[in-house]
This record gives structure tokens, C-alpha cells and sequence, in this order.
């Protein structure tokens, strides 16, 4: 039997993941753009509110998405009962 430590873990690689760290980093833009482009402060505000709602609402896809048979105690969408 495998160790849990012998699955390659490559986290950032699905939808999910690239959709929040890009709505992120639209989040830490946002001053600066707010700075230098005062005159599209409304649209700025919008298109990263709308890039969170697109992240929140992207199915965690991927190989390494949770499910409950999965081996690895941090892939699984909700605690596993004791037996």
C-alpha cells in the first residue's frame, strides 16, 4: 500500500483554484487602478466583484477535486466518520 506522501500534490491547478487567485490579485490591483483611472472607479469595483462571483461559482474541478473516497485526509469535502 502507498503512503499518503507518495501522491504528487500539485494544489493551484484546477479551475477553482486559477479563478481565486486571479479574482485575488484583481482584489490587490484594485487601488492602483483606482489611483491612476479615478474616472472608472464604478467598473473597477464591478469587474472584481464579478470575478469573486465567477470564482465562488466555478465546480472545484480538476483530478484532485474533493471526494469522499479519496485517500488523502485533506481531499475530502467533509470530515470522515470515525469508526
Amino acid at each position: 500500500m502507498k503512503s499518503i506522501n507518495h501522491y504528487a500534490y500539485k494544489a493551484g491547478l484546477d479551475l477553482k483554484s486559477l479563478a481565486l487567485n486571479f479574482a485575488s490579485a484583481l482584489l490587490f490591483v484594485l487601488p492602483l487602478a483606482m489611483y491612476f483611472y479615478p474616472e472608472f472607479i464604478q467598473k473597477e469595483i464591478a469587474v472584481v466583484v464579478m470575478s469573486f462571483v465567477v470564482a465562488v461559482l466555478v465546480p472545484p474541478m480538476g483530478w484532485m477535486r474533493p471526494h469522499p473516497y479519496s485517500d488523502m485526509p485533506g481531499n475530502l469535502p467533509y470530515p470522515r466518520k470515525k469508526d
